[in-house]
């Protein structure tokens, strides 16, 4: 891979997340809401698209192109969180790693 530091948002584990990406998707399509699919990938803040159109960009060596001046990953260095591994979001132990979301605006799991 091209080894760049990537800003993961699990949106099924944070309701501002998903607020965050159907406000900057609802500017695109009307119905966004509904017809969101993931992943959604930006660029240097500049929306992508999913990965149908990030495996394109690669096959056509444009996606190398797009990702040219970030900072390159030394793989022999890890700065992972110590506590969570760098995961961010991990799964309660008590669910054995269900994916249970409480979801805030119906006040239901």
């Amino acid at each position: 891979g091209f080894r760049v530091w990537v800003d993961e948002r699990d949106v099924s584990l944070d309701l501002s997340y998903r607020k965050e990406l159907q406000g900057v998707l609802s500017g695109k399509n009307k119905n966004s809401k509904n017809l969101m699919t993931l992943p959604q990938v930006f660029i240097r803040g500049k929306h992508i698209e999913g990965a149908e159109m990030i495996e394109h960009l690669f096959e056509t060596s444009e996606l190398a192109k797009l990702l040219e001046g970030f900072p390159v990953q030394n793989l022999e260095f890890s700065f992972d969180c110590d506590s969570c591994d760098d995961v961010r979001f991990a799964s309660c132990i008590s669910y054995n790693g269900s994916r249970k979301v409480f979801d805030e605006e119906e006040d239901r799991v």
